[in-house]
C-alpha cells in the first residue's frame, strides 16, 4: 500500500539509500560481523539490543562528538539497522538515513497513521523500550511496521530497530505452532527446489541452527539423515528411540503422514544442553520425515515488550487449544478472571463468529458487524490474515477503564480459527519541555478525553 504524500520521503530515502548500501556493506565486514558478542541477526530483537548497547558504549568511550560523526555517516548502517540519537529535549542529532530529520523535534511526531512514537521514544527510562510504530522502509519505499529498542541515557535516547516487512510469509517465532509448520514447509520446498544432497547437506551444517531450531529429516526406516544439533545420532536408526521418561518417541514422529503429526518428548536442548520437553512437528514426504520442533523454556516476555508478549499470549491460547480443546480454550479467553490488565486472547471461528472474548456483549457476534471509533472494519482486517500471522490496527475498549484507545493486535488463523491478542496505546498530556516529567506522566497512563481519539493518517515525519 502506498501512502499518498509520502513521494518526497521516498526520493529522500532513495537518495541517501545508495551510500546507505556501501554503508551496509562495510559494516557487514566491520566490528558489527565480527564481534564475538554480537547475536545473529535472525535474532532481530537480540540483535537490535546490541547495537543500541554498541552506540551507547561508544558515546562513554569516545565523546559525544565523535559519536554524533559517527551515526550520521551512511557507512554505520548494517542492513536494516541504523542508530537514531534523540537529545532528551526531542531535537534529533544523528540519523545516516534521513540527514533532514537531524535538528528537527520528534516530541510531536506520530507515525503515518497517527500514532504518537516521538513521545513513546522521548520517554524510555534507561533500562530501555520497545517502541512499535510505522515507518518508510529504505528499501522498498513502503511503510513497514517497524519494531524499535530505545534507550534514555546521559540526557540523550539512543535508538535502533528492525522492519517487518508486510510481504514476509515467515511467522514470528514466539508463534510457534505456526513457525514450526513454516520451517518443515520451507525445508521440503528446498528439497523439491535443490534436491536431496543439498538439502541434507543444508540441514547438517551449522548455518542451518537458528537458537533453538533446526530441522530434522530421517528416511522412512527412520535411519536419521540431517541433524544439525545432534551431529552423533546421524546416521543411526532412530525409529525405537526413547526418552528421559521413557517414551518411544521415535515410533510416533516415523508413523507420520503427509499430513502431518505433533509429537511431545523430551530432548537435548541446543543452547543447554538439557534435556527439556520438546515439542515436535513432522511430516512424510517422498520417502523421507522432515520434523522441527521447540523446548519449554518457561520464560514470559515482560509486558513492556509489547510485541513479543502479545505472541506469547496468543501461541499461549494455541497451546491452550492444543492440549486442552476448543470449548477449555473459548471458557477459558471468555472469562474476565483471566484478563490481565489490558492483556487478553480472543478466539474466532473462521466463519468470523466471535467465539472467545473477556466482554460478553461481542461473544457470537460477527466479526463483519464490528467497526471502531472511526468507522475502521475489525473484520476486513482479520480476515486478511492467514496462517503466517499479521498486524491489525484498531480502536476498541481498553479493559482497564472502557474507554476506546488504539489498539494493536496481532492474530493468526490456525487450524481454522483466528488467535490475537494485543496492547492499547496509552498516551499522556503533551510535555512542557521537562523530559523527566512527560516520563512520569506516561508512566501514570494518564489518558487523553475521547474526542481526541479520532487520529487520521499523518505525514511520514516519524522518528525513524
Amino acid at each position: 500500500m502506498r501512502l499518498a504524500g509520502l513521494t518526497l520521503h521516498v526520493v529522500l530515502v532513495a537518495a541517501v539509500l545508495a551510500v546507505a548500501a556501501a554503508g551496509a556493506g562495510a559494516q557487514d565486514n566491520g566490528s558489527a560481523e565480527t564481534a564475538s558478542d554480537a547475536p545473529p541477526r535472525s535474532d532481530t530483537a537480540a540483535y537490535t539490543q546490541w547495537f543500541v548497547r554498541q552506540a551507547i558504549e561508544y558515546y562513554d568511550a569516545e565523546g559525544l562528538d565523535a559519536t554524533l560523526e559517527h551515526y550520521n555517516d551512511p557507512t554505520s548502517v548494517d542492513g536494516s539497522w541504523y542508530v537514531v540519537i534523540i537529545r532528551e529535549d526531542g531535537e534529533v542529532v544523528a540519523n545516516a538515513t534521513r540527514p533532514d530529520l537531524v535538528g528537527t523535534n520528534s516530541w510531536e511526531r506520530r507515525d503515518i497513521y497517527g500514532k504518537p512514537n516521538g513521545r513513546e521514544v522521548l520517554t524510555s527510562p534507561e533500562a530501555g523500550r520497545w517502541v512499535d510504530y510505522h515507518f518508510t522502509h529504505p528499501a522498498t519505499g513502503q511503510p513497514e511496521q517497524k519494531h524499535t529498542w530505545a534507550v534514555h541515557h546521559d540526557g540523550y535516547v539512543f535508538l535502533s530497530g528492525w522492519y517487518e516487512v508486510g510481504e514476509s510469509d515467515t511467522p514470528p517465532k514466539l508463534a510457534r505452532r505456526p513457525y514450526a509448520r513454516y520451517l518443515v514447509a520451507d525445508a521440503i520446498e528446498r528439497y523439491e527446489r535443490e534436491g536431496r544432497d543439498h538439502t541434507l547437506a543444508y540441514h547438517n551444517s551449522p548455518d542451518s541452527l537458528d537458537g533453538e531450531w533446526y530441522v530434522f529429516i530421517a528416511d522412512s526406516d527412520g535411519i536419521m539423515l540431517a541433524n544439525a544439533n545432534r551431529t552423533d545420532i546421524v546416521g543411526i536408526d532412530a525409529s525405537n528411540l526413547t526418552d528421559s521418561t521413557g517414551k518411544n518417541y521415535g515410533q510416533e514422529i516415523l508413523v507420520t503422514t503427509a499430513e502431518g503429526k505433533w509429537v511431545d518428548y523430551y530432548f537435548t536442548h541446543p543452547t543447554t544442553g538439557e534435556d527439556t520437553l520438546k515439542h515436535t512437528w513432522a511430516v512424510r514426504h517422498d520417502d523421507l520425515i522432515f520434523g522441527t520442533g521447540w523446548h519449554d523454556s518457561g520464560v514470559v516476555p515482560a509486558h513492556d515488550e509489547v510485541a513479543y508478549y502479545t505472541w506469547h499470549l496468543v501461541h499461549e491460547a494455541i497451546e491452550r487449544y492444543e492440549t486442552a480443546g476448543l470449548d477449555a480454550a473459548v471458557a477459558h479467553h471468555s472469562d474476565p478472571a483471566n484478563v490481565d490488565g489490558q492483556w487478553y486472547a480472543f478466539i474466532v471461528r473462521g466463519d468470523g463468529t466471535i467465539l472467545g472474548h473477556p466482554n460478553a456483549e461481542i461473544v457470537g457476534m460477527q466479526m463483519s458487524d464490528l467497526r471502531d471509533i472511526n468507522g475502521k472494519r475489525h473484520g476486513e482486517q482479520l480476515a486478511a490474515v492467514g496462517e503466517t500471522g499479521g498486524w491489525m490496527d484498531y480502536y476498541f475498549a481498553d479493559p482497564t477503564d472502557g474507554r476506546p484507545r488504539q489498539k494493536h493486535s496481532w492474530a493468526v488463523l490456525y487450524d481454522g480459527f483466528w488467535f490475537g491478542s494485543g496492547w492499547y496505546e496509552v498516551e499522556g498530556p503533551a510535555p512542557d519541555g521537562a523530559a523527566a516529567e512527560a516520563r512520569s506522566v506516561l508512566a501514570e497512563g494518564t489518558a487523553p478525553e475521547p474526542d481526541s481519539y479520532a487520529a487520521g493518517p499523518a505525514e511520514d515525519t516519524a522518528t525513524g
